[in-house]
């Protein structure tokens, strides 16, 4: 038994956890015994139970209001029995679909959705000292030795984390590296015992993260490895129609990031691989989507008022004002490092899937929802207990509904600017790990 199992009193943890897992050594073993895949390997899998554990220890003040957002929360969205039989890895049937198919997330975002003031500057002091706090509640300073602060995952590591980029509107990144220790010498001496793992936070204030309708339910845990005595990371998440409406925007402006490629044409490739995730799996409410689209916040920063009608992708060919985006080349690089992207179409499928969507939407009858391989569907209560269907918009129906051709409306310049990249983070479309918002 660990010294840290009267120190290491976090509720999501039990003692059951300590007596499986006494050294870090066995913790890790049962995690590759689970994890054995090309697309759903040991370091994916660990990865999440360590963001499961942080994630736990940041948020247990419950009246923040916290939610999970991007791409962590992939796995979590598609309800049971919406999973397309075609979209899927062959031959692994004790990890769900819904846990490998989505590009893989290694960084941790989180809103703490309650933390809010009618005053912009005062919204933004107390958000930064409420999750600044939270954050260093947990997490150590770099070379803090001697207590348990920073002890996590049952006394089998110890998080720290440096510097904090903290934004004038309060947003707080930064990155909290989990070291492995050994535990049967109490806090005072925790020797190392393997190599550290990065995550990524980011938190964003609710100026940032729009609530449509509100929080959509997790159907399941982030992460799919059961261990004895851990509570699973099941949290309310950012609404669907928000995520997606936030990286459908974002693809049809000038690229927005923490990490550009200099004077290289980039942009955000991973949002083409996480937006045709939702559209295989994901119920879409037609009016919220309108809706998050509508109003969604990085149009102005981008200098835009509306998204392209019909829809289009930044740079996606000469025929437009900017600078041609290699979006092949930078899907086929990201596709490289992550073999389940591989089960995806190619550029012009998700181009053509991405569009066919966002020019169906205007149309699409008020109530009705977007149901995987189904299209937009409508129910409503007759009679008797059945329901009725409105036909699906097809990609060329919803392309001969797009009347107008003009692109995107522009902004004069000025926006709220980009926050600068974290130290030490490399370009977000080559991180190999992935990059989740």
């Amino acid at each position: 038994m660990s010294d840290f199992g009267g120190l290491d009193t976090a509720e999501h943890l039990g003692g059951a956890f300590r007596e499986a897992f006494p050294q870090w050594q066995e913790f890790r073993q049962a995690v590759a015994a689970r994890a054995r895949y090309p697309e759903f390997n040991e370091r994916r899998a660990l990865q999440q139970v360590l963001m499961s554990d942080l994630a736990h220890r940041i948020i247990a003040d419950q009246g923040l209001g916290w939610l999970l957002i991007g791409s962590l929360a992939l796995p979590a969205r598609p309800a049971e029995g919406d999973w397309p039989a075609d979209f899927g890895v062959p031959g692994i049937t004790d990890i769900p679909q819904q846990y490998v198919m989505p590009r893989s997330a290694f960084d941790l975002d989180l809103c703490a959705s309650a933390v809010t003031d009618p005053d912009p500057g005062r919204a933004a002091d107390l958000y930064r000292d409420a999750v600044e706090g939270a954050v260093r509640r947990v997490a150590a300073l770099p070379g803090h030795t001697g207590s348990a602060h920073g002890i996590g995952l049952g006394g089998l590591v110890r998080s720290t984390a440096g510097e904090l980029n903290i934004f004038p509107n309060g947003q707080v990144m930064g990155i909290v590296t989990a070291t492995p220790v050994d535990p049967r010498f109490g806090p005072r001496h925790t020797p190392t015992v393997d190599d550290p793992i990065p995550i990524e936070i980011d938190i964003k204030p609710p100026a940032k993260v729009a609530v449509t309708g509100g929080p959509d339910t997790a159907h399941r845990p982030v992460a799919p490895i059961d261990l004895p005595g851990f509570t699973p990371f099941q949290p309310p998440l950012n609404p669907a129609v928000n995520q997606l409406a936030d990286k459908l925007t974002l693809l049809t402006g000038k690229p927005r990031g923490l990490r550009g490629e200099g004077d290289r044409p980039w942009h955000r490739y991973k949002d083409v691989y996480d937006a045709y995730f939702m559209l295989r799996t994901c119920r879409i409410d037609a009016d919220h989507m309108r809706e998050a689209v509508k109003n969604n916040w990085n149009l102005g920063p981008m200098g835009m008022d509306r998204v392209p009608v019909p829809y289009r992708f930044y740079g996606q060919d000469s025929n437009g004002p900017e600078p041609v985006v290699p979006w092949k080349e930078g899907l086929d690089a990201l596709r490289a490092g992550s073999p389940q992207l591989h089960q995806y179409p190619g550029w012009d499928g998700m181009r053509e899937a991405l569009g066919a969507f966002m020019d169906s939407l205007p149309a699409a009858p008020a109530g009705s929802t977007w149901v995987p391989g189904q299209g937009w569907r409508l129910q409503h209560a007759q009679t008797t207990s059945e329901t009725t269907r409105a036909p699906g918009v097809s990609a060329k129906a919803a392309r001969s509904r797009s009347t107008t051709p003009d692109g995107p409306r522009r902004r004069p310049s000025g926006g709220p600017a980009t926050p600068p990249p974290a130290p030490g983070a490399a370009p977000q479309q080559e991180r190999g790990r992935g990059h989740g918002r």
